[in-house]
């Protein structure tokens, strides 16, 4: 009993979807790496408190439908905590630059509330939800790098390169566990927003709002898509292949990093 209770309130403080990690870390890394600054650092804090406070709430509400009151007060003092954890870091960092870096909030709350809406109805792997997520959470990249001072143009283009990056890999994932399963999947559709992916990184590349490092990535993620939906792919255990999509996803933040830098 004793060691089941660090495994019971594991499953009610923090969410069970490796894959929503990476998509929500991303994000605030890939702001932090490129364009560090205490505001952002604060709104970083803030959006982790954001992510966190889903997952008790949702089993907050679950346990108050199936009348389990111990459950749900244990939820709630987690969503307590995380909420001051959000306010605390959207506080700190308004408190440094005011509210102006978090207008592109505003463009990604449409897909956030997507996103809620199903996530409500225990439809949180349905398609919509997918790729709604990461791109109302991807914007926490812009707002990181309004708060620092950078221009509007590469501030989206973050923005733009994770959800160019996030979107296929999640059509990917989806099609190539229908595949290994023997079912019906549309390997045209994931390939064709692989290829509209890498057109969309070349542009802004080529506008100078992204580093060219980065297209070496999108060019390795078409690969990956060929190769993971032929008959020539090697069969391979599920986690292996979400934990693979986490390795995309820093490679994605770190080439779009180490290019700002250094090339």
């Amino acid at each position: 009993m004793v060691a089941a209770a660090p495994q019971r309130l594991r499953t009610i403080a923090l969410p069970a979807e490796h894959g929503s990690w990476g998509l929500t870390l991303e994000p605030m890394l890939l702001g932090l790496l490129v364009a560090p600054s205490w505001a952002g650092f604060g709104f970083a804090i803030g959006a982790f408190g954001l992510f966190l406070l889903r997952w008790p709430l949702k089993v907050a509400q679950t346990s108050w439908r199936q009348k389990r009151l111990t459950r749900m007060t244990l939820a709630l003092r987690f969503v307590a905590l995380y909420a001051l954890l959000a306010l605390g870091g959207l506080l700190a960092g308004v408190g440094q630059v005011g509210w102006r870096p978090l207008w592109p909030l505003l463009a990604a709350a449409p897909f956030g509330l997507i996103f809620y809406r199903y996530d409500t109805q225990n439809r949180s792997r349905s398609w919509q939800a997918e790729l709604a997520g990461p791109v109302a959470f991807s914007a926490t990249a812009t707002v990181i790098a309004l708060a620092a001072g950078w221009a509007l143009a590469p501030a989206l283009a973050l923005w733009a390169v994770l959800v160019a990056r996030a979107a296929p890999s999640i059509l990917y994932v989806r099609a190539r566990l229908r595949l290994d399963r023997g079912r019906p999947h549309q390997p045209a559709i994931v390939l064709s927003t692989h290829v509209v992916a890498l057109a969309a990184v070349s542009w802004l590349i080529w506008l100078g709002w992204l580093p060219w490092l980065t297209l070496g990535v999108f060019v390795l993620l078409l690969v990956r898509a060929v190769g993971g939906l032929s008959r020539y792919r090697r069969p391979v255990p599920v986690k292996v292949i979400g934990f693979s999509e986490l390795g995309w996803g820093l490679l994605t933040v770190l080439a779009v990093a180490w290019g700002n830098y250094f090339l």
